[in-house]
């Protein structure tokens, strides 16, 4: 609210205060800073997300997607490996197969709380087989990247490659609305 309104100041005071900052804080407060003009403090609390993981898309030559990849941004990362393989700072790899291309993963916590780890949930996207012709969205653990989904649903149209979405929470849609 304060943001919205330009007070800067005010919003920062509410924001120092919070014992637990959430995606659509961190959000708020950067946007809003980013908005107002002032970008080099956009920047530093930006800097200040401390997120451990990174879930990132694998392309081919021609950009298409072909995997989902999860870094541990506390690692190191392997060097003079040419090909992607888990070691390192790379957690796992999920490798859509053959002929079929997805979109990026959005990640969907287990349950909603700020004490569950930040890995403990779900990423979920689009995937289309050439194959086939068919597209489903797909649900993976994002904490074991395991090869076998935990659901496949067939969609009865193709989704389009570049599709993109983002997951918020009822309640984070309502502290939206209220702002």
């Amino acid at each position: 609210m304060y943001l919205k309104c330009g007070d800067i100041e005010s919003a920062c005071k509410v924001y120092n205060q919070m014992p637990v900052r959430n995606v659509v804080s961190w959000n708020s407060m950067i946007l809003g800073l980013a908005d107002s003009g002032d970008y080099e403090e956009a920047l530093r609390v930006f800097r200040k997300m401390k997120q451990q993981y990174v879930y990132g898309t694998i392309l081919d030559s021609t950009a298409k997607v072909t995997g989902i990849i999860k870094f541990d941004l506390h690692k190191e990362p392997e060097i003079g490996n040419a090909k992607l393989e888990v070691g390192g700072n790379v957690k796992g790899i999920f490798d859509l197969g053959p002929g079929r291309f997805g979109s990026e993963a959005i990640f969907v916590p287990r349950q909603p709380s700020t004490s569950s780890k930040e890995d403990d949930g779900y990423l979920i996207f689009f995937a289309h087989d050439e194959n086939t012709g068919k597209s489903a969205v797909n649900v993976i653990d994002a904490k074991s990247m395991s090869p076998d989904p935990i659901a496949v649903v067939e969609l009865p149209n193709r989704v389009p490659y570049g599709f993109h979405a983002f997951f918020v929470t009822e309640e984070q849609l309502q502290e939206q609305a209220n702002l």
